[in-house]
């Protein structure tokens, strides 16, 4: 691992950081601000009204608690796609943007190999995904705290976000895969890009279908909230399955790196 890489991607990144950060300040705020007996009704009138929509997002069931609020408004579609696009443009900018520049060459010309290089990159990557997720958990757990104080189950809303971050950690070693092995954007961004993007349609189509083929052969079932804050074995164990796999794609992506012809 180099320091002063991570330290300068911190730094050159922070304004991406800052604008992902704040989107989902504003979706936690403008969620936790519709929790409110005085607005059941218009919920109630607004899933009669629109039910396959609402269906697509995975947002057809609120449940009785605010947790299950929250799950139901947050973690099916906003926490699941707005770290993955900050995933798809970061694995851009920590390599594949080097390389179109002829940046990486500087990098290799110094004293780290390639391994220590594409490792830091990596561990840059999944540093800002961990702390969007410790962020939005924080800031979630803080506002609850202050507007619906001992309302929400803080240790099965800690594990939810455990599984979130997994869940992302896995898409985030995913997409890093393509971006170590090819050097075209079109491959090496729009495959992990376009593939990820691919689960989370599929998991929509099948939040309206209830088709088992579709739910099945989509990585992303491993996470499934409902079961998570009920602590169900079967699901925690999908959610080991995805940290391994995560393991699994780091490691093929780091040595696709070191093989990798540059054209430098």
């Amino acid at each position: 691992m180099i320091i002063t890489l991570i330290k300068k991607e911190i730094k050159s990144n922070s304004k991406i950081y800052i604008i992902f950060l704040s989107v989902i300040a504003i979706y936690i705020f403008s969620l936790l601000s519709m929790y409110n007996p005085a607005l059941e009704e218009s919920l109630i009138a607004l899933e009669k009204s629109m039910p396959e929509i609402l269906a697509i997002f995975g947002m057809q069931n609120r449940g009785t608690t605010l947790l299950d609020f929250i799950v139901n408004y947050l973690y099916r579609f906003v926490l699941i796609v707005t770290p993955f696009i900050y995933t798809a443009i970061m694995c851009y900018k920590l390599v594949t943007k080097y390389e179109e520049k002829g940046a990486m060459a500087y990098l290799l010309n110094s004293h780290y190999s390639r391994k220590q290089i594409i490792i830091t990159q990596g561990i840059n990557l999944l540093l800002g995904i961990s702390v969007m997720i410790v962020f939005a958990t924080a800031l979630t757990i803080l506002s609850c705290a202050i507007m619906f104080r001992g309302e929400l189950d803080i240790i099965g809303f800690l594990t939810l976000n455990f599984g979130l971050l997994i869940l992302q950690i896995f898409l985030a070693t995913f997409c890093f895969m393509f971006t170590c092995a090819f050097s075209e954007i079109k491959y090496s961004v729009g495959l992990g890009a376009g593939i990820g993007s691919l689960f989370i349609m599929i998991q929509m189509v099948s939040q309206v279908y209830d088709n088992e083929l579709l739910k099945y052969c989509n990585p992303l079932s491993l996470f499934n909230p409902d079961k998570i804050i009920e602590y169900n074995p079967i699901s925690l164990l999908c959610i080991g399955i995805l940290f391994v796999l995560s393991i699994l794609f780091f490691v093929v992506a780091v040595k696709a790196f070191k093989r990798k012809d540059l054209n430098l």
